[in-house]
């Protein structure tokens, strides 16, 4: 529900800083699974590989979970930037420029680390996704343009 013109809804003003301080913690995650060395992440590779095993009844391999996993990775990234900036497409554009800066930093200081432009694709992918799920939160407590009285007769004259 909208508040008055000019004023975001009390239901917007509160989605926001949740979904910050969400987002926030979330990024100390992935910083944690992607600029570390991959053995203090190895709980999620194995976990990753776990579910997947189980999933597909064995029938994936690890190439193909870990494309799964770098998908899923960035999903609830780009729902909470979606729902932080009301934007989703700015949100998908977001991740994706995250996730290349991820994939440079390994590349300059992470000897262990292999950066790959098809994990920035994935990664990106998993933004968008995200970012669609959350586009009709996104919009909750936006109030809708009428055109009527005054502010219609100024956008007549334009």
């Amino acid at each position: 529900m909208s508040g008055p013109i000019g004023r975001p809804s009390v239901e917007s003003m509160i989605r926001r800083p949740v979904a910050a301080v969400l987002l926030a913690c979330y990024s100390v995650v992935v910083a944690r699974l992607t600029l570390a060395d991959p053995s203090a992440g190895r709980w999620a590779f194995d976990l990753a590989g776990a579910a997947a095993r189980r999933a597909s009844d064995g029938r994936l391999d690890w190439s193909e979970t870990e494309v799964i996993a770098n998908v899923a990775l960035f999903v609830p990234a780009g729902f909470l930037l979606a729902v932080l900036l009301g934007r989703p497409l700015l949100a998908a554009a977001v991740t994706v420029l995250a996730s290349a800066c991820i994939e440079l930093a390994q590349q300059q200081f992470l000897p262990t680390r292999v950066p790959s432009l098809a994990d920035v694709w994935h990664n990106g992918l998993g933004g968008l996704l995200g970012a669609i799920l959350a586009a009709p939160f996104s919009r909750i407590g936006h109030r809708p343009v009428h055109l009527d009285g005054p502010t219609a007769q100024r956008a007549r004259q334009y």
